[in-house]
């Protein structure tokens, strides 16, 4: 049943790439992710100097995500949508900045590289599997960064402010595994998208139209290459 598994799940992402009522409901998760990251670095950062020097708002992305969903819902977003993945999520979070508020740079860095790293790469494939080229960049404005924006500058930029942090060992194996955390926290997300009703529907009305196309998973990559770093 395992290999029955794989190969619907294998499917049902390539759905969920491919039909905007599946994938609105990946982007609707990673904007409550990236709402309650941003939330949290504005409400600790003033008693955490570390969380001070890796204070980019440049890089704050809810807000685009915000837009992006409500493109895809039309205008129509539920105010809350259920999923547990989301709450472990949140639980794993606060229990995290609890402990130490340092290890949410596990977090805002994993994401926000993430995405700065892999935003050019993915927004082109999205715009023309999801057929947004008549919209743009409606649907992938928070993979769309501002006129001068420089993704070279602001790696550049983030790695010298981590650099330059002085952490114990403690605080460093921490993020590290915050970073780790992060990513398998993403694929939980991922899966909770790829097994739901929605997916299964249009699986089901299009299983003879399946075309392959590993966006999101590009993107966990990614953010799984800034957990090992």
């Amino acid at each position: 049943s395992s290999g029955i598994n794989a190969e619907y799940g294998n499917a049902a992402l390539s759905i969920a790439l491919t039909d905007r009522k599946v994938y609105r409901m990946a982007v609707y998760r990673f904007w409550r992710v990236f709402q309650m990251l941003e939330e949290k670095m504005d409400d600790l950062r003033d008693g955490c100097p570390h969380l001070q020097q890796v204070y980019f708002p440049s890089l704050f992305r809810a807000e685009e995500f915000e837009e992006d969903v409500e493109f895809f819902f039309e205008g129509d977003v539920p105010e809350d949508i259920k999923s547990p993945a989301l709450e472990e999520y949140r639980k794993q979070l606060e229990n995290d900045v609890t402990r130490d508020p340092v290890l949410l740079i596990g977090y805002m860095q994993t994401m926000q590289m993430a995405l700065v790293s892999g935003g050019a790469m993915l927004r082109p494939m999205i715009v023309r599997v999801l057929g947004l080229k008549d919209r743009y960049p409606l649907g992938v404005k928070a993979l769309d960064w501002p006129e001068g924006f420089s993704t070279t500058a602001a790696k550049k930029l983030y790695t010298e402010r981590l650099d330059a942090l002085e952490l114990t060992p403690e605080q460093q194996n921490g993020i590290i595994t915050a970073k780790r955390g992060v990513f398998s926290l993403n694929n939980k997300l991922i899966r909770e998208v790829i097994y739901s009703t929605e997916s299964r529907d249009v699986l089901l009305s299009m299983c003879k139209k399946v075309s392959i196309v590993c966006l999101i998973f590009m993107f966990l990559a990614i953010a799984y290459l800034f957990y090992l770093s």
